[in-house]
């Protein structure tokens, strides 16, 4: 493994560490906290699925028909596409094709991870000697990779990376590349394009906290995002993962598309020095660009954060803008945050 990219799993591993402590101290606020909801329905609960075990998502006949060929046994849950050793609570299911080769096994291994802070992409994505060998591809608006996918990417190890708004499939075809990626796309196909709920309690939590779907109504985001298929939505904190009475807002576009806004409502300073700090830091070591500060807005200070999304100030209150798994871009972002500035 090379060293930018150790250094890439670190600092992304250390943003994941910062967002978890800060989560809990966040929890916390919006209980002491003495905001009111603006007058308003509170945002409703969307239909909704819940994870399966990883050889759950498509039959072996199923796999088989897409394939083109039979199996030489059932699908095996394995501890990971990278790593294909059997394991009962595993992330990955491994599908044995008949042996071609005296020296390796025709198997194809994959991961359906649902990664809703972006840390998959975020670790690969931008580290510049990893990109001379392994380029990744992004969508551009409705200009899918292969028709398909929002980004795509070659990893080291042999894994290639799949991302579908945020869901991510990790495929590790052992020479049998365009029927592993065939079997993801048809694995993709058998998931509901609705949002994931952790828990079935998680949609009748009692909201006692303001309602962070008040910030960007769903015309406002409409405009930016292009229509949406259901109506805002709370989720829990920093995810599209459904939460009645969650810290975050999603707005949900389809093909496992979603922007996601998280407010702060009180020690927001405290969390945006911490923030952007993480922010500045993995982009230096990742080599991408960092955010201006200088962008005229209702706020005070405007940056990106580790995982690549928007973060601005307006007194003590910070918002963080999930964007990369959404329609839009940066620019887009900060027209959305324009509007939940004003409203802060």
């Amino acid at each position: 493994m090379s060293q930018a990219f150790r250094i890439a799993a670190t600092v992304v591993a250390s943003s994941v560490l910062v967002f978890g402590v800060s989560a809990c101290k966040r929890a916390e606020k919006a209980t002491a906290d003495n905001t009111k909801s603006p007058a308003g329905k509170p945002a409703p609960m969307p239909k909704v699925q819940y994870s399966r075990a990883p050889c759950d998502w498509i039959t072996r006949a199923e796999a088989e028909k897409v394939l083109g060929e039979p199996l030489v046994s059932d699908p095996q849950r394995i501890r990971s596409a990278e790593n294909p050793i059997p394991q009962a609570d595993g992330d990955g299911c491994a599908y044995e094709l008949k042996q071609t080769s005296q020296f390796a096994k025709s198997r194809i291994a994959i991961d359906i991870v649902i990664d809703d802070p972006g840390v998959i992409q975020t670790g690969f994505s931008g580290v510049p000697d990893v990109q001379k060998v392994f380029k990744g591809k992004e969508s551009k608006g409705d200009s899918l990779v292969k028709g398909r996918w929002d980004y795509m990417s070659d990893l080291p190890g042999g894994i290639t990376m799949a991302r579908e708004g945020r869901i991510v499939a990790q495929v590790n075809a052992y020479g049998e590349g365009d029927k592993g990626i065939k079997l993801a796309e048809a694995i993709m196909d058998k998931i509901a394009d609705v949002p994931f709920a952790q828990d079935s309690n998680d949609l009748t939590v009692p909201a006692s906290d303001p309602d962070p779907c008040t910030l960007i109504t769903r015309q406002e985001a409409e405009a930016v995002l292009g229509p949406l298929t259901m109506a805002p939505y709370r989720s829990r904190e920093s995810s599209a993962l459904a939460h009645a009475s969650g810290a975050s807002c999603s707005y949900f576009t389809g093909k496992h598309r979603a922007l996601v806004v998280t407010p702060t409502y009180s020690n927001g300073a405290m969390q945006y020095k911490m923030t952007a700090g993480v922010g500045n830091l993995t982009s230096s070591k990742l080599g991408g660009a960092q955010a201006p500060d200088t962008l005229e807005g209702k706020w005070d200070q405007i940056s990106k954060g580790p995982l690549g999304s928007l973060v601005f100030l307006k007194g003590d209150k910070m918002v963080d803008m999930q964007f990369k798994s959404s329609p839009t871009d940066y620019d887009g972002a900060v027209k959305l945050a324009q509007a939940a500035a004003g409203r802060l």
